[in-house]
């Protein structure tokens, strides 16, 4: 039994392959970073009500998954930059694919600004809480409000998995 490959192996593929393995790590870790960060906001809430203290030592936690996610992205830029240019432009001129930058765009802005502000705001009520003061009303909606951000990042993610293996035209 024979197989054959499907490509010639030469310098410009072996490039293409090389930023394209980065760019699945790359989205993997921003993903896998999202799917973590959701468990452990879930670990917080379960605690939260038990123990304010040992809940709010979670929190600082959190922060580090932001600059994991931070170092995936730079390297899902560089590495899609690259195939890009490998490509002279190919991918780009695509319809799945400028949907994906799209999807990317509001994966960045729903992570970055709206969930870091959620994220800011859930630490500040949690010292006022701890300070003693009535922030029952604000914890909830902040709850609410970072369990949206996690499900529709989440489901962003899936989105831009699907666009990446059937790129449709």
């Amino acid at each position: 039994m024979h197989f054959r490959c499907s490509f010639e192996v030469n310098a410009s593929n072996m490039n293409l392959f090389f930023f394209l393995v980065l760019h699945i790590v790359g989205l993997s870790v921003m993903f896998g970073t999202t799917v973590v960060d959701f468990f452990c906001f879930a670990q917080f809430w379960k605690q939260y009500p038990r123990d304010k203290v040992r809940a709010a030592a979670i929190l600082p936690i959190l922060v580090n998954f932001r600059f994991l996610f931070a170092g995936a992205f730079i390297l899902l830029l560089i590495s899609g930059i690259g195939m890009v240019a490998l490509s002279h432009g190919a991918f780009a001129e695509q319809f799945w694919f400028r949907v994906k930058m799209g999807i990317l765009v509001l994966v960045i802005l729903n992570g970055a600004v709206i969930g870091g502000r959620a994220t800011r705001g859930l630490r500040k009520t949690v010292e006022a809480d701890l300070a003693g003061a009535n922030v029952e009303q604000r914890r909830k909606a902040l709850k609410g409000r970072i369990r949206m951000i996690h499900i529709l990042q989440l489901l962003l993610f899936v989105t831009i998995f699907i666009l990446s293996v059937y790129k449709f035209n």
